[in-house]
């Protein structure tokens, strides 16, 4: 789908290409900020007044290469004042919305972290602690969360992450943890969504294309009618456009990309990465560009994924993307993902009279028509390894710890989070009351009960968190 128009958006150029104008219809361009060394990544402070951004700078006594801090400056280029003193780079400044922190990128404890302060600089202190790379944050509108791109320190892919605000609280949350990079996050402005850049695992960010999702993290939505690369989304203030960074023959362009009403309008994306081919329609695209629509015969899709296989009944589906290692990326009615192998060798799709016979082997994508998600609650998502997002109900207790020579059993209704280690023998497990308990897990399997209607029996190595969602009991 990449570079095509399978969800009919609507480009614009470039900006001076998109609406050609004289010098002076556009005023003047003036310096805000000069002088020796380098300043870089500006960010208005709410009211328009002043800004923050980092720069390089070198004392006069200075030997060693200078360091970057934070800078503030007003709008008319006054009063300008360093924030930061620190001895080791810091910059990717950001005021929160309702102007109370600072946010900013500091290499102190010898890697890239996320740290906040007060907005004068002061106070700060690392919201992130991680030996890998945390870059790349942006506040939500509601100045309550934090999205950043995560690369872990012994190699992988980007991931998006949340952490909250509250320095207390300390916890960080997977948002979009899949084996491509995914990177430069930007809330929309009512909070709901996340624009962001993904590029594949072996490739390179020439290769990024742009998407969206939930603000937390399910429904993923990739914006074909971008031209890759496409990186740096910029919401505008009502939502409804994607400023964006693409890279022409001359070098790096501004690209303006107008939203269609069902990924711009207020509120969550329900479905994801369809045809737009009608709702009582289902759509077989091939490998060689050929796309066929009517009606799929089969009844449910077999799923085979590293930590299960899967018996997906057809109505739970929105769409299936293959590869061309024929590995498929489920999407299912209610957002979940599921990577894996699609057992099924062909598809049977009819249309009048006649029934097509088609190879799985020669499909790029199925999208199916618009499917009702499962009534089923569910209290937590699981983040699996391989980067699937699952929702899970609340019956997958207890979950049975040894800490200290003793088995604990933690009911489902006790819990808010568990994070498992790689190896799968080990879990660290936050409670509701606010409680956390680290210990072996007792048992090799653990059991889901999917909202989307399977029942899994999974090794706890595959999983990597789950968490309780918002608002479940």
């Amino acid at each position: 789908m990449r570079g095509g128009r399978g969800f009919g958006l609507g480009l614009a150029a470039t900006l001076a290409a998109a609406l050609p104008v004289r010098a002076a219809d556009v005023g003047s361009a003036q310096v805000l900020v000069t002088g020796t060394g380098s300043n870089a990544m500006p960010a208005w402070l709410p009211g328009g007044h002043e800004l923050v951004f980092h720069s390089r700078r070198k004392e006069a006594k200075q030997r060693d290469f200078p360091t970057r801090n934070i800078w503030k400056v007003g709008a008319d280029g006054s009063g300008e004042r360093q924030l930061t003193h620190g001895t080791k780079d810091e910059y990717h400044p950001s005021i929160s919305p309702d102007g109370r922190k600072l946010l900013f990128v500091s290499e102190l404890n010898g890697s890239r972290d996320i740290w906040v302060a007060d907005p004068d600089g002061e106070n700060a202190v690392p919201l992130t602690d991680d030996p890998g790379i945390e870059d790349q944050p942006a506040w939500s509108p509601d100045s309550r969360q934090i999205v950043y791109a995560a690369f872990p320190k012994e190699g992988g892919s980007f991931d998006l992450w949340v952490v909250n605000a509250d320095v207390h609280d300390g916890r960080t949350n997977p948002l979009l943890a899949t084996p491509d990079h995914e990177a430069r996050p930007a809330w929309s402005p009512d909070g709901t969504k996340i624009a962001f850049a993904r590029w594949p695992a072996r490739g390179g960010s020439l290769n990024a294309t742009l998407w969206l999702a939930n603000a937390d993290g399910t429904v993923p939505v990739e914006l074909t009618g971008a031209p890759a690369p496409a990186v740096h989304p910029a919401w505008s203030p009502d939502g409804r456009t994607l400023a964006f960074q693409h890279r022409g023959t001359a070098g790096w362009e501004i690209w303006l990309l107008g939203l269609p009403t069902d990924l711009a309008e207020g509120g969550r994306l329900r479905l994801a990465q369809q045809v737009r081919g009608g709702v009582e329609v289902d759509t077989l695209r091939l490998r060689g560009g050929e796309t066929l629509r009517g009606t799929l015969r089969e009844a449910a899709f077999r799923v085979r994924t590293p930590y299960a296989a899967l018996e997906l009944a057809r109505a739970a589906v929105a769409s299936i993307l293959f590869d061309d290692r024929g590995l498929g990326r489920v999407v299912l009615a209610n957002g979940d993902t599921v990577s894996g192998y699609l057992e099924t060798t062909e598809l049977h799709l009819s249309a009048g009279t006649r029934t097509d016979s088609v190879p799985t082997e020669r499909l790029a994508e199925l999208s199916l028509r618009r499917a009702t998600p499962p009534s089923a609650s569910a209290n937590f998502r699981a983040a699996m390894r391989n980067g699937d997002s699952l929702s899970v109900g609340g019956g997958f207790g207890p979950l049975r710890l040894r800490v200290a020579g003793r088995t604990m059993d933690l009911e489902a209704g006790q819990i808010d989070r568990v994070e498992f280690a790689e190896t799968g023998n080990k879990a660290q497990v936050v409670l509701r009351s606010g409680d956390s308990v680290s210990g072996d897990l007792a048992g090799d399997r653990l059991a889901f009960a999917l909202a989307a209607g399977p029942r899994l029996s999974v090794d706890p190595s595959t999983v990597r968190t789950l968490t309780r969602t918002a608002g479940s009991r």
